[in-house]
């Protein structure tokens, strides 16, 4: 149980409250009259409250649901289902877990499962990797990895274009509900993030926009390859604080050039301007576009520059009233 010297439950942890009705409902494919139903009669889950009544969900609290979902599956009630939970959290503790896995046995276990097209084992493997690591962490350290990985491999003509696009759509998806799930709107002017017009390659991006949502800033992504006349336009529209641009290849970090430029030229009050990607990981990045700033080399640098450029770290959501324990066998919002 991850938690503060206070006691109280500790941002990222298992305990700390982040998902609202929305994306439990994505997360689980539980009906949410279903799982407020539970929460009136039995009690569970117990979600936090934030002061306009809303709730908020931890990852112990989709555990729980996803949990008696599968257990009404296969025939039984809910309430024999938490009187069979209730027996198994009276029981012995089981022996100590073995050492958690490192992020290299798990990159070499994920990057089989992707290439053998196996779904559910991909999504084990995932899953067990947000249990045991940080966000960020296994973003950086197990996903961005196995996917420059399986690209290598498709460019030498190794892995199938059927297997690069099976592995990209999963973690893509993955990140989207991640991405989702941490959506904080309504709180003010938002982190615009788009690539330049002609790039494909989003995933760097997509991480920057997660870090950034995770950390509590309203983000809005835009994704591959927009036009500059529209991201001028939705700057026009959304008034962002910063606009991140990404670009992996040199003709697109000339469209992204072009766009910056157009940006520059807009009436105040205009935002920020910061770039990255790919294009910019050889050379004087810094100096590749002086009246925008260069926001490093990857995603978790990027987070802690933008950080800078808007003034420190939004405060975070509330913590719940009291903590639920998490079922066995189930510990990550991914599972």
């Amino acid at each position: 149980m991850a938690a503060s010297n206070d006691g109280a439950p500790t941002p990222g942890g298992a305990e700390y409250p982040v998902y609202n009705t929305h994306a439990v409902v994505q997360l689980t494919g539980v009906p949410a009259p279903t799982f407020r139903a539970w929460e009136r009669r039995y009690g569970v889950p117990r979600p936090a409250r934030l002061p306009g009544g809303q709730r908020l969900y931890s990852e112990q609290d989709v555990a729980l649901i996803r949990w008696l979902h599968d257990r009404t599956d296969e025939g039984m009630t809910i309430s024999r289902a938490l009187r069979l939970l209730e027996a198994r959290r009276a029981a012995p503790p089981p022996p100590p877990p073995a050492a958690a896995r490192s992020f290299a046995q798990l990159q070499a276990e994920l990057l089989e499962r992707l290439l053998a097209l196996d779904t559910a084992g991909a999504e084990r493997t995932i899953a067990e990797a947000f249990a045991l690591y940080p966000v960020e962490a296994v973003c950086l350290q197990l996903l961005q990895p196995v996917l420059v990985e399986i690209g290598d491999r498709w460019h030498q003509g190794a892995v199938s274009v059927a297997a690069e696009h099976f592995a990209s759509n999963l973690i893509q998806r993955k990140l989207f509900s991640l991405l989702q799930a941490y959506d904080a709107p309504g709180r003010g002017r938002p982190v615009l993030l788009a690539c330049a017009a002609g790039e494909q390659h989003e995933i760097g991006l997509l991480l920057v926009a997660l870090f950034l949502s995770h950390r509590g800033w309203p983000v809005v992504y835009l994704g591959a390859a927009v036009p500059p006349d529209d991201l001028r336009e939705a700057v026009q529209r959304l008034q962002p604080r910063l606009v991140v641009l990404s670009a992996a290849s040199d003709e697109t970090a000339r469209a992204l050039a072009e766009t910056a430029a157009r940006l520059a030229a807009l009436p105040e009050p205009r935002p920020l301007l910061g770039y990255g990607g790919r294009a910019y990981a050889q050379g004087d990045a810094a100096a590749a576009l002086p009246a925008a700033v260069y926001l490093g080399p990857d995603a978790r640098a990027a987070a802690e520059q933008v950080d800078a450029l808007l003034g420190g770290v939004p405060a975070r959501r509330p913590a719940p009233r009291e903590p639920s324990r998490c079922v066995p066998g189930y510990t990550s919002p991914l599972g």
